[in-house]
């Protein structure tokens, strides 16, 4: 299906007239380390040469027939080396198919590692479903465990309470939220 993803996602770019560049002569770098880091992200953008760069993008993904998730974003640029897309404003919306309910992800910046599953939000990173909301500066959304991380931190409220931790996962197949470190709830 990713593969899909990506040759709709170049079919789109030369339709839409967008263009494509290959940077020969400009050295690929390494992959950063500590790509949890959402300062990665502009050593990204500005240092990797790019095969393909995109004014906007649209991606989706689906799961037993039905979809799972679509993501769209301002910007996307392909980097040379790696299966790596950078994105800026990228907007995901995720189906929870056991309720039919709907989530809502923001963020400034992120990245997209097809293979491995993962989309980053990075800066300013905001969800929302129902009456509950998590914000933080960097979640890891992993495609393969069906889980969203704030592995630096955030607050989250909801109906009647709200807090803090070090730590928040949510495990969207169980719809289970774990915190750790530093936690602290506030009941209203």
């Amino acid at each position: 299906m990713l593969k899909k993803c990506l040759a709709a996602f170049c079919v789109c770019a030369a339709l839409g007239g967008v263009y494509l560049y290959y940077a020969s002569s400009v050295k690929t770098p390494e992959e950063p380390s500590g790509t949890d880091n959402h300062d990665s992200l502009s050593d990204l953008k500005d240092e990797a040469a790019l095969n393909l760069a995109l004014k906007s993008i649209s991606l989706s993904q689906g799961e037993g027939g039905m979809e799972l998730w679509r993501l769209k974003a301002e910007w996307a640029g392909l980097q040379k080396s790696d299966d790596l897309f950078v994105v800026e404003k990228p907007r995901l919306t995720y189906f929870m198919k056991e309720d039919g309910k709907v989530m809502h992800v923001s963020s400034d910046n992120g990245t997209i590692e097809q293979k491995m599953r993962i989309i980053r939000f990075i800066e300013n990173v905001h969800i929302t479903q129902d009456d509950k909301s998590f914000d933080g500066d960097l979640l890891v959304y992993n495609g393969t465990q069906k889980s969203m991380n704030f592995p630096g931190g955030g607050t989250f409220s909801g109906k009647g309470l709200s807090g803090r931790a070090e730590t928040i996962t949510w495990f969207l197949d169980r719809r289970q939220v774990t915190a750790e470190g530093d936690v602290a709830v506030y009941f209203e």
